[in-house]
């Protein structure tokens, strides 16, 4: 095998140089000619920020729906490994709907 032989690797290289930089040539000529697409932003901040809404819209029309939704969120962040933001988000959104809930418990709490 020639690349295991230095010798035999540099002549099979200088044998074989044209056909290489034939190649080389190509590639550069179809690499060149496509089009280049502009670069998308896909960190997610906009989802995010559509769950925090969302997660906060839930917890002051039903506090208990935000602590399911906020619980998923979380469970969905673990299971797929998503970033610190999403478990940020799930975290938010339980304690917006904590607030939320004892807010709108409170009066009867205090009462027992």
């Amino acid at each position: 095998m020639p690349y295991k032989d230095p010798e035999a690797k540099r002549e099979w290289e200088l044998r074989h140089r044209a056909e290489r930089l034939v190649r080389r040539r190509e590639l550069r000529r179809v690499h060149s000619a496509q089009p280049t697409q502009p670069k998308v932003d896909t960190d997610g901040a906009g989802v995010l920020l559509i769950s925090l809404l969302a997660g906060g819209s839930f917890a002051a029309y039903s506090p208990k729906l935000a602590l399911a939704a906020s619980g998923l969120m979380l469970l969905a962040a673990g299971y797929y490994r998503k970033s610190w933001h999403w478990w940020l988000v799930g975290a938010l959104t339980m304690l917006f709907a904590s607030v939320f809930w004892k807010w709108e418990k409170g009066p009867e709490m205090e009462k027992k």
